[in-house]
């Protein structure tokens, strides 16, 4: 089962060492309080350092009015939860579907990245009929994390609690530390958990052969 936002604050506090809390938004604990603060913060940051899956959507566009039809083909509005946009998707992508040969993928990728789009004032442009957007947000809940993003947070969180809480600052230093190499294992855990997912995974020795699968 996920962490609550609690169980991610009374982790962080327990590194410091700090008093716990029951509830974030108790005033009267200064540890809830400092926590409410620094939490947004330390998972905005952390998002927008690297491309988190966790943080990753994918959502069908709602077709609005096109102020601009003579330079774009078509107007959607923003998901309201978009923190950046990644890149369009077609309705049908490429490689959805039937036998895909091993290098192919990489191909797909370079077509969808080269689909081009515009985004002013809350409404994306394109040529692009149908399209999906995928983008990163920052409206992830702690349920959704993986074990060592939380971890992540935790030890991150727990390094800005120091300073207002016990101002050790041999403490943060090794907390600084601790969160670093977490970072360095969760990003080589999820660089893991994408060749997992990646159905053209194969050897350079097997690409050249031209080994192909079924989807």
């Amino acid at each position: 089962m996920g962490r609550s936002i609690v169980d991610i604050c009374n982790e962080a506090l327990g590194e410091v060492p700090a008093d716990l809390i029951s509830d974030i938004d108790d005033e009267s604990s200064m540890s809830a309080r400092h926590c409410k603060r620094l939490l947004p913060g330390v998972v905005s940051d952390l998002l927008e350092a690297y491309d988190w899956d966790i943080a990753n959507r994918r959502v069908a566009l709602a077709q609005v009015g096109n102020g601009r039809g003579g330079q774009w083909s078509y107007a959607y509005a923003l998901p309201t939860d978009l923190r950046s946009p990644i890149r369009l998707i077609p309705p049908q992508s490429p490689g959805s579907a039937g036998v895909v040969s091993f290098g192919t993928q990489g191909l797909i990728e370079q077509y969808l990245d080269g689909i081009e789009y515009e985004i002013a004032d809350n409404v994306l442009y394109t040529h692009l009929e149908g399209a999906t957007l995928e983008y990163s947000t920052d409206g992830v809940a702690p349920s959704r994390w993986s074990a060592s993003f939380a971890r992540l947070v935790v030890l991150t969180l727990a390094s800005r609690l120091v300073m207002p809480t016990i101002n050790d600052r041999a403490r943060q230093r090794e907390l600084l530390e601790m969160a670093e190499l977490q970072r360095q294992r969760a990003i080589a855990d999820e660089a893991n958990r994408a060749r997992d997912r990646s159905s053209d995974f194969v050897s350079e020795r097997a690409m050249a052969r031209g080994v192909g699968f079924m989807l």
